[in-house]
């Protein structure tokens, strides 16, 4: 399952149970009511509490990191770029979160031409706090363009473009904070910055982290964890600017406070992202479990005879037969009132062509190329894999649903392409192409085995109409974007 789409929105992680909002919104109020309290005596000094600070920051510097670390790996999963975008957010705020750590309690060197200065440490805070919800404005507009999957030939490109951008410019800014720190303006004297607020940069940073958080809150649909979540931390970062510029200075009891909501604003994402793959990895070994016992009963019930019946002989796949049998079983199925269920139908471009030119041993051993690789992505997706007759395939994907299958169909396309088997009689391209269309149904709508199979054949009938190697989806009629 893909960790970014769900259902048929672009904007969800995992969808979110009335629980989680409501911890959700709790939380939120919880910070809104302490960050009030505190601005009351935002700017009351108190003792200066050496180890306080270095602990609250360094902490909140790891969730940053970790955030980044796991979205990376998201990212690589699922080849989203909203995702990249959003990694490179956390990673670059921890960078900038490090440097002011360093600079503030000064562990920097003293001298050469990267010691700070007077004006160092509250620029990095700057620079961190711009950052944040510039990531976080990115990271809204790419969410809400057409979702995009980047090539996996392409994916090492993206990660180190990604890498080096971010790292490179936590250096950059960092330069500019200390060996190039008499190029900008004086925002803090003895402590106080005052100057930050009275120049207009302060309150600039405060607006861009409310606009920041608004796009986080609207506009979408279905709320979905990451996009709750992601909401929540950006409303803890606005209030902790808040609390920060009513603090006037250091060591103030808002300048304390807002620490605890940069830290809420660096770690509550990856807690529940945690949360969401530990569910996953629940349902995963529950799924593991179900499939052991289904195969000990399988074995009690005569294993081979069943294999034997249901296997195809040239592509050692699920043949028509077994598709059948699986197709009743998962429109019959219990968990039909909740799940969706979607099927591909996908079928090989211009075989006939290719069979009269390359001969018809050439054509079944393109068909047991293909078999494999398609059976091994569908179970990637826990999906079902058969061979319908001829040159065409079917795919059951139970719990599935229209974004879902639009994404594994376009995994199955990619797979064909990079197996690079000729085709110089193709009227498309060199080489073998597949067209796919699909169609879903909703948890609880009812369909006959027939009708679902031939809306899935009308769809892949306009996908060939419509130009080949592309994928339709019988309920939105919506192509794919065709592959060069």
């Amino acid at each position: 399952m893909n960790i970014l789409f769900y259902r048929d929105s672009q904007d969800q992680l995992f969808h979110i149970s009335p629980r989680q909002l409501k911890v959700a919104l709790t939380l939120s109020l919880i910070m809104a009511g302490f960050t009030l309290a505190a601005l009351v005596f935002a700017n009351r000094p108190l003792p200066v509490f050496a180890a306080f600070f270095p602990v609250l920051s360094a902490w909140g510097i790891l969730g940053d990191v970790l955030t980044a670390f796991i979205l990376f790996n998201q990212f690589r999963a699922s080849r989203i770029l909203p995702l990249l975008l959003l990694a490179s957010s956390f990673m670059l705020t921890g960078m900038l979160s490090l440097f002011y750590l360093l600079a503030l309690t000064g562990m920097l060197p003293t001298v050469g031409p990267f010691a700070p200065g007077p004006q160092t440490s509250a620029w990095l805070w700057c620079f961190w706090h711009l950052a944040f919800p510039i990531g976080i404005l990115s990271f809204c507009w790419s969410v809400h363009q057409k979702p995009r999957i980047i090539p996996l030939r392409k994916l090492p490109a993206y990660l180190l473009v990604a890498t080096v951008s971010v790292v490179g410019g936590a250096l950059l800014l960092f330069t500019l904070a200390t060996a190039g720190q008499n190029l900008l303006p004086v925002i803090i004297e003895n402590g106080n910055y005052r100057k930050l607020i009275d120049s207009g940069f302060g309150p600039f940073i405060w607006g861009l982290n409310a606009l920041a958080f608004v796009f986080a809150m609207f506009p979408y649909k279905r709320r979905g964890v990451l996009r709750v979540w992601l909401s929540v931390s950006t409303l803890a970062f606005l209030l902790s600017i808040t609390l920060s510029l009513a603090a006037e200075q250091r060591y103030t009891l808002g300048w304390y406070a807002s620490r605890v909501d940069v830290l809420i604003a660096s770690t509550v994402v990856l807690l529940a992202i945690i949360s969401e793959v530990n569910k996953l990895f629940i349902r995963l070994s529950r799924q593991h479990e179900e499939l052991a016992e289904s195969q000990r009963a399988l074995e009690e019930a005569n294993e081979q005879l069943k294999e034997l019946s249901g296997v195809d002989a040239l592509t050692k796949i699920a043949n028509r037969r077994k598709f059948d049998e699986e197709l009743r079983q998962e429109l019959n199925a219990p968990q039909r009132a909740k799940e969706h269920l979607s099927l591909l139908m996908i079928d090989i471009d211009f075989f006939k062509a290719y069979n009269d030119n390359y001969g018809h041993l050439g054509g079944d051993m393109v068909l047991r190329s293909l078999a494999p690789k398609l059976e091994s992505e569908a179970l990637a997706h826990f999906g079902f894999t058969a061979r319908y007759g001829g040159e065409e395939f079917a795919i059951i994907l139970p719990g599935h649903s229209e974004i879902e299958a639009e994404q594994i169909a376009e995994l199955m396309i990619e797979t064909v392409r990079s197996l690079g088997i000729p085709h110089a009689y193709s009227e498309i391209s060199d080489q073998i192409t597949i067209s796919i269309g699909g169609c879903t149904l909703y948890p609880g709508e009812k369909s006959g085995a027939h009708d679902l199979i031939g809306r899935a054949d009308e769809a892949l009938y306009r996908a060939k109409a419509q130009g080949r190697n592309r994928f339709v989806l019988a309920r939105s009629g919506r192509p794919r974007r065709p592959f060069p």
